[in-house]
């Protein structure tokens, strides 16, 4: 009998003898799970929000630096829809012969681009995240007035997301 039952020991030991093994070669961790990389940025398509932050305009040039975040502080990328337009000013602090209309008249320029369409005016380009550029080509100020007569400069800029829009704000130059 104790040979009956050394042999069911035996048996027993060698079919659990693989229990509790893996047959996994990757290194175990000691059970901590490493959590997915934390956003810093979205897609301008899903962004529900679009806050934008001038950081430099250049009124005679148009040249134009600013960052686009969302609501939560993330960085907006492809950016690509947009509204810009560029407005000039006379010189506030000078007198004109014509004083009913020299405090109220401007000139603008507008930019527009609606990338499904194809069709884009002036270049904008993301050059870090959430960090744009605008290049105004062909921004001309004498083209609707006298020349040289356009001394301040402001601009509105609106970037369009599929589910934000950013409020239109006008900017001076810096």
């Amino acid at each position: 009998m104790n040979e009956k039952l050394l042999t069911a020991l035996l048996a027993t030991a060698l079919i659990c003898g693989g229990c509790g093994s893996d047959d996994n070669d990757d290194k175990d961790d000691g059970g901590n799970i490493t959590p997915p990389p934390v956003a810093d940025t979205i897609d301008a398509g899903e962004a529900l929000a679009i806050n934008l932050t001038l950081a430099e305009f250049d009124g005679a040039t148009g040249a134009l630096n600013f960052a686009l975040k969302d609501a939560d502080g993330l960085a907006i990328t492809n950016a690509k829809d947009y509204r810009i337009v560029y407005f000039g000013f006379p010189d506030s602090t000078t007198a004109s012969s014509n004083a009913k209309a020299w405090k109220h008249w401007h000139v603008t320029q507008s930019y527009l681009c609606d990338s499904a369409e194809g069709d884009c005016q002036g270049v904008l380009t993301e050059t870090d995240k959430g960090q744009y550029s605008f290049d105004a080509t062909d921004l001309n100020w004498d083209a609707n007035t006298a020349p040289g007569s356009v001394k301040e400069y402001k601009v509105g800029i609106e970037i369009k997301g599929a589910k934000a829009t950013n409020e239109l704000v006008l900017l001076p130059s810096t």
